[in-house]
């Protein structure tokens, strides 16, 4: 089933149903989607207004990153619940011999990883959309623009619900190398949403001045 082809209540009811998917990756991606949705309403409330008409290029630019984002967004929600799917199927192989017990244990290992990639790229994900956000408070139309401030305290959120996804995956995770090659892009990302989330809080308090 594709989950973004349900109504908001019915994806409600999904998650709170007795099954541990849709979780909070998909959560999260839904939540990080509708950031960019508020980042592409306040564009389209910027272009062809009067007084704005400096800032066009700029705005027309940041929609298309959110619009582009919201697509991407909505493949990841679907692609979340697969990743744990493969996991619970990886941990239900057989394991009566050997060869059964070795064969299970690749599986696992790969079905982790893809189900620290999902997470994972929704980090990056927010990490985009976020960036894109900050030329939205700069020039977007200022009567709008708490609905950019929305969008960043979202976004936030989003990094950590990411960040809690992939770290329960890594736990089972037995390849070394990989898991701090994630953690230090994770880092990375961090850092940047962090910075662009503060000027993004700075820029708006300035403007509301």
């Amino acid at each position: 089933m594709d989950l973004c082809t349900l109504s908001v209540k019915d994806f409600l009811k999904r998650v709170a149903e007795k099954s541990p998917t849709p979780g909070g990756g998909a959560v999260g991606c839904v939540v990080a989607s509708l950031a960019a949705s508020l980042g592409a309403m306040v564009a389209n409330l910027t272009i062809g207004k009067r007084g704005y008409e400096d800032v066009s290029d700029h705005m027309e630019s940041a929609l298309e990153v959110c619009e582009n984002e919201m697509t991407y967004l909505c493949d990841l929600v679907n692609k979340d619940v697969q990743a744990f799917d493969q996991v619970m199927t990886a941990y239900k192989l057989p394991k009566n011999t050997e060869e059964e017990k070795a064969a299970r244990k690749v599986k696992i290992q790969q079905a982790l990883k893809t189900a620290i990639e999902v997470p994972f790229d929704l980090a990056r994900r927010a990490k985009n959309i976020i960036v894109n956000l900050e030329r939205i408070a700069k020039w977007g139309n200022l009567n709008a623009i708490s609905d950019i401030e929305s969008a960043a305290h979202l976004l936030y959120a989003v990094y950590y619900v990411a960040k809690a996804n992939v770290m329960i995956n890594m736990k089972s995770l037995n390849d070394e190398k990989y898991s701090e090659w994630v953690k230090e892009e994770m880092g990375h990302i961090e850092s940047q949403i962090k910075g662009s989330y503060e000027r993004i809080l700075d820029v708006i308090a300035k403007r509301n001045g």
